[in-house]
């Protein structure tokens, strides 16, 4: 059997990589020691000029429907990165104690098959989904950078990866159209391995909650088969644990809302408009990016609503699980305790789009249905 040795070692691997990418770019705050330093310095004035631009290119072509929102599909990348980049700079020692907290759920997970075998399924889920979400960003990156050059080599036209082009420059010369690809290009290179690494690492978080309530769940199996017994000794203290291990992951779950709510209604709203936008101008004209980017934001935008619905059911499943119990076999005093359970159970632990909705698929289907709302009203113009 895989031991939990070997579980958070493959784990910790999959965590340093990411926080090199993040290193890099001067934005590891999950690092007790982190200063910012002249990578982040680099980083911010970076994304400050890409802002700038946009700015300037949205007043430029405010009579240019087509180019007008295709400025506008890269301008909401800004605004997921700027968001992203905030926490980093805001609420290090909030992600120094989430990051810390995953990795004691690791150090934590007993010597039971049954907790071995769900440490041992999420880890290796996990190790997929970082491995997929890599080479997703990497094809999407290599077909938006070298598509249009392989498009301009064979056919002669003149396509920029995306919308925004640099002040003053006119991008249909040799020279503006060379100096326009290079800027995109090197924003395509910073921008996507901190996206990637940062949604990463959120991820892990996600599936620590999910640890944390599965392996809940044996427990309270484990105590119902001790209450059942008359254990009366062995069920109070592991009545007391449960209880630890539930305010435990309350508190984990809390910490992830407070420190992403705002940024999860940023990015909500930035990729839906970014699907509505792209499907727009490929109404007007073919754009050949557009035809990976829909794809790619309507799935992170399911993703992201489905990793909420995955803490709130699991959260509905442990205060079903605790229903469950057979609370009528308890000894008068461990019902006082059970109480307490019961009481802080029902509070569903979930994940907000900035407290005004629920993060889950019902989320998902009603931006998609206001999406196209939006973009059949667009079309009518």
């Amino acid at each position: 059997m895989v031991t939990e040795h070997h579980l958070i070692a493959t784990f910790d691997k999959l965590i340093q990589r990411l926080r090199y990418l993040l290193k890099l770019l001067g934005l590891d705050s999950y690092d007790p020691s982190y200063r910012p330093n002249i990578r982040t310095v680099i980083v911010l004035c970076l994304a400050a000029l890409y802002m700038m631009i946009s700015m300037y290119d949205l007043v430029h072509f405010s009579d240019d429907l087509f180019n007008f929102v295709y400025v506008l599909i890269t301008f909401f990348f800004a605004t997921i990165g700027i968001g992203r980049t905030t926490i980093y700079l805001s609420s290090g020692e909030a992600l120094q104690f989430l990051l810390a907290e995953t990795y004691r759920t690791y150090r934590e997970v007993r010597e039971d098959e049954r907790e071995q075998r769900i440490l041992c399924w999420y880890t290796n889920i996990y190790r997929w989904a970082v491995d997929t979400y890599a080479r997703t960003f990497l094809v999407t990156s290599i077909i938006m950078g070298l598509g249009p050059l392989i498009n301009f080599l064979v056919t002669g036209e003149q396509v920029l990866p995306f919308g925004v082009v640099l002040p003053f420059v006119d991008s249909n010369s040799g020279l503006g159209y060379v100096l326009n690809y290079l800027y995109q290009l090197s924003c395509i290179l910073w921008t996507g391995p901190g996206l990637m690494s940062s949604y990463c690492l959120t991820l892990a978080l996600v599936a620590n909650i999910c640890i944390q309530y599965d392996i809940l769940a044996v427990k309270l199996a484990d105590l119902d088969e001790d209450i059942l017994s008359h254990a009366d000794d062995l069920v109070a203290r592991k009545l007391r644990d449960i209880i630890r291990d539930q305010q435990r992951v309350e508190r984990f779950v809390g910490m992830i809302e407070a420190t992403y709510r705002m940024v999860s209604g940023v990015e909500v709203l930035s990729l839906g408009l970014q699907v509505i936008i792209t499907l727009f101008v490929m109404q007007i004209s073919f754009w050949m990016p557009g035809l990976f980017m829909i794809p790619l934001f309507s799935g992170q935008l399911f993703i992201f609503c489905a990793l909420g619905a995955a803490i709130q059911h699991k959260s509905e499943s442990f205060a079903a699980g605790v229903y469950r119990l057979s609370w009528h076999e308890l000894p008068r005093r461990e019902k006082q305790t059970f109480r307490i359970m019961l009481q802080r159970s029902q509070n569903s632990q979930k994940l907000t789009c900035s407290q005004i909705s629920d993060i889950n698929l019902n989320l998902f289907v009603t931006m998609s249905q206001k999406f196209y709302s939006i973009f059949t009203m667009l079309r009518s113009f």
